[in-house]
């Protein structure tokens, strides 16, 4: 009857794991694109092929390598397997959590049900909407926990058959995580541990602290091949060609300055112990919920009410259920107390590794290296609140409140990003409808309405080379045909500077960055179209900044091959087209202006008009007025200014533009003076 009940309750938990983990983790996945430096994870794998990706990882992590061929090879650029495939590696990651809890404390199912729904919904851990780059890390996540499990269920296991199946199972998956995720390998500290309670349960009547400490190291003693083959794999048979993961780069700066060296690590250990612990389980929903736009025009209200829902309604059952089918009575003594002693021991074990890589933890861009110790941050919050309330009742609402934060602060991660990476589709599509094709070897300069969608100084190289240059490439490093830039300070000012060809190698492509040859693109708010800006006769919007005024000036339109076959962006990365709006006219009108097609720009205008279509920022108008003004269509202009009038801004430059003599496409005289008096009051 027991065992009976044990697998309904078993049975019952891992199917309210995978409903409340699926609430948070898979309503946007249809909404969402590559994120930052997946753009040249897919770019180089499309014009490379997968092998490219053991080049990419050589020089530090090879087994990635085998992954991404095995991922690319399967799935290629098409990003919702990835997104899946995330989702699985983390749900296998949270049962294997639970049964492991399971195994260590028996009949203690509902906290060991609560305990992997906190692993598994851990908010501290950000980069899993990046499912192509950080696959990787979610998978050795989860190989380290099945690693684990198949260590305790070696341990209690009594035929010897079984016993080593269970135990290969564990070394060969302990070395996977490794050698996919090295810094991980402070999760030893908690198989250590965790062997250590196992022990425990089975030899509760040895009294002596000695006696348990050697049954567990005989116990443990086959599982140090996994840590200790690694190593020596690691420091004598591989040649590390990166820095940033050199043990022996890493020693050196100890050595080097050892005091200087030991206050950073102090600093760093603290601030992640910190980050990891305690700050994940709050902060992260409120960085969430103040970086989400919800006036967007991407914001999806209806799916976060939904998810929101059925997460809380989710949560609540399935305490209730998993509440119902609790015996009375356990094989030992509350389990709070070991949870919260593997959890801090585990954690502060675990972070070690990243500080004396003089790295440290946080809650935003370095926040993957957090995601090894996940677990026994998990593991220790549990703990810690069974500990300090004893109640049972009170303790779960406790818990169910961690657990609703936990998953509202992903939902609302994964509502700013689709809102970002919407926009960045959107972007890059209206770029497309203005510019057919685009010359090699110049650099783009991108202004996102989201500025964080970027690095600060280089743009995404992915999106335009993707749709401008998807040919196969033979060498290794790949070539980015075009370089793309932000608009900052630096790059101004050396573009001023008219700064000629640098070289930029990373991994497995290069790039020449030439701050004379660029082309200017602007979306300085989500509602405005994209604007190719080609020179001194801008005009320029109320939301450019002056950067953008300054570089505008070296932007040069003849990078743009205007009579080239358009190219159409894929939609594996950038969506369906979307509709045919005012953007699409404004783009196409702009082309046609370029082209100096003035008939057919006012055709678009007037197709525009007709549809009662109008931009939200006003300067939009200006490629229509100029095709008005050519082609002499008086009524057409008498309504645009209509509808700009009042706009100081926009109107004095208009002014200054046809007043000026320079201007070499000059409509009929009296067009001229209509101009004038219909813009110049």
């Amino acid at each position: 009857m027991k065992i009976q009940i044990f697998r309904r309750l078993s049975n019952t938990g891992a199917i309210f794991l995978a409903l409340i983990s699926a609430a948070v983790y898979l309503p946007y996945t249809l909404g969402f694109t590559y994120y930052l430096d997946e753009w040249y994870f897919i770019y180089d794998g499309v014009v490379a092929g997968p092998n490219v990706f053991h080049a990419m990882f050589s020089i530090d992590r090879p087994a990635r390598g085998y992954f991404f061929d095995v991922y690319f090879s399967l799935f290629g650029p098409n990003l919702f397997p990835y997104q899946v495939g995330a989702y699985l590696w983390r749900l296998f990651a949270g049962l294997c959590a639970f049964w492991l809890f399971t195994a260590l404390w028996p009949k203690h199912e509902k906290f060991a049900f609560s305990t992997a729904l906190l692993f598994i919904l851990y908010p501290g851990y950000s980069w899993w909407i990046s499912a192509i780059e950080y696959q990787p890390h979610i998978a050795s996540l989860a190989l380290q926990v099945f690693s684990c499990l198949m260590t305790v269920v070696a341990i209690k296991t009594p035929g010897f058959f079984l016993k080593t199946i269970y135990a290969l199972l564990a070394i060969v998956s302990g070395w996977a995580y490794l050698s996919l995720v090295e810094y991980a390998i402070g999760f030893e500290v908690f198989r250590f541990i965790c062997v250590y309670l196992s022990v425990l349960s089975s030899a509760s009547d040895v009294p002596k602290i000695g006696s348990r400490i050697f049954a567990t190291l005989r116990a443990w003693s086959w599982s140090a091949s996994i840590p200790a083959g690694f190593i020596i794999w690691r420091l004598f048979f591989f040649e590390n060609l990166r820095q940033a993961t050199d043990i022996n780069l890493q020693a050196s700066k100890f050595f080097a300055a050892p005091l200087e060296t030991l206050q950073l690590w102090g600093r760093n250990l603290l601030t992640s112990l910190t980050n990891v612990g305690i700050r994940a389980w709050y902060e992260s929903f409120w960085l969430s919920l103040s970086e989400v736009d919800f006036h967007a025009p991407y914001f999806e209200m209806d799916v976060l009410i939904v998810a929101a829902s059925l997460l809380v309604g989710l949560v609540i059952f399935g305490f209730h259920k998993l509440g119902s089918f609790e015996e009375s009575g356990t094989t030992r003594s509350d389990p709070a107390p070991e949870a919260a002693f593997l959890g801090f021991v585990s954690l502060l074990a675990g972070v070690l590794p990243v500080v004396l890589a003089n790295r440290y933890i946080n809650l935003s861009f370095f926040s993957y290296y957090g995601l090894p110790v996940s677990l026994a941050a998990s593991v220790f919050l549990a703990g810690l609140i069974s500990r300090l309330f004893s109640g049972r009742r009170i303790t779960d609402r406790i818990l169910m409140v961690f657990v609703i934060i936990a998953g509202g602060a992903h939902l609302l991660l994964a509502q700013r990003t689709v809102i970002w990476e919407k926009a960045l589709m959107n972007f890059w599509w209206q770029a497309s409808w203005r510019i057919p094709d685009l010359r090699p070897d110049a650099t783009i300069v991108t202004l996102y309405p989201y500025d964080r969608i970027v690095d600060d100084e280089f743009g995404l190289d992915g999106p335009v080379n993707l749709i401008y240059f998807p040919g196969t490439q033979a060498q290794i490093p790949i070539r980015l045909p075009v370089s793309v830039l932000m608009p900052t300070e630096g790059n101004v000012e050396l573009i001023r500077a008219q700064t000629r060809r640098i070289s930029y190698t990373y991994r497995t492509h290069k790039s020449i960055i030439d701050y004379g040859n660029i082309l200017l693109l602007v979306q300085p708010t989500p509602t405005s179209c994209v604007r190719v800006l080609t020179g001194s006769k801008d005009v320029f919007s109320e939301d450019d900044t002056q950067l953008i005024k300054d570089a505008a000036v070296y932007s040069d339109a003849r990078i743009i091959r205007l009579y080239a076959e358009a190219h159409i962006p894929p939609t594996y990365a950038f969506g369906v087209e979307p509709d045919h709006s005012w953007c699409f006219f404004y783009e196409k009108a702009d082309l046609a202006v370029q082209r100096q097609d003035w008939a057919l720009a006012a055709e678009l205008g007037n197709e525009a008009l007709s549809l009662e279509l109008s931009p939200y920022d006003v300067v939009e108008w200006y490629p229509f007025i100029r095709a008005f003004a050519m082609t002499a269509d008086i009524k057409k202009l008498e309504v645009i200014a209509l509808k700009t009038a009042g706009d100081e801004y926009f109107n004095d430059q208009l002014c200054r533009v046809f007043q000026d003599e320079s201007n070499e496409y000059k409509p009929d005289p009296n067009i001229q003076r209509l101009l004038v008096q219909l813009f110049c009051k």
